[in-house]
């Protein structure tokens, strides 16, 4: 069955923010009482943001999804129409 709410959330060296986050924005969801899932994604941090979000995926993994990217894309190749995008740097 589908979430009838999805949160997706771009991380990039997030590191210092993320445990405020998830103290908001988890309680704040369960409060709706609505299915929801939050979808983390991070474009190649650098810092230890991939280590909380599996620590929070570990906590919450009924409403938690990580999306790891293998390295940074930036925002603005992923959000171009398709016919605008070149081959991200290497």
């Amino acid at each position: 069955m589908s979430p009838d709410i999805s949160v997706v959330v771009p991380v990039y060296n997030e590191e210092q923010g993320l445990p405020l986050l998830f103290a908001r924005l988890y309680p704040a969801l369960d409060a709706l009482g609505r299915s929801y899932e939050v979808v983390f994604v991070d474009d190649g941090s650098r810092d230890r943001s991939v280590a909380e979000l599996r620590e929070q995926f570990a906590a919450r993994p009924d409403v938690t999804r990580v999306v790891v990217l293998a390295r940074n894309a930036g925002q603005h190749w992923r959000s171009s129409p398709p016919s605008r995008r070149r081959a991200a740097p290497t």
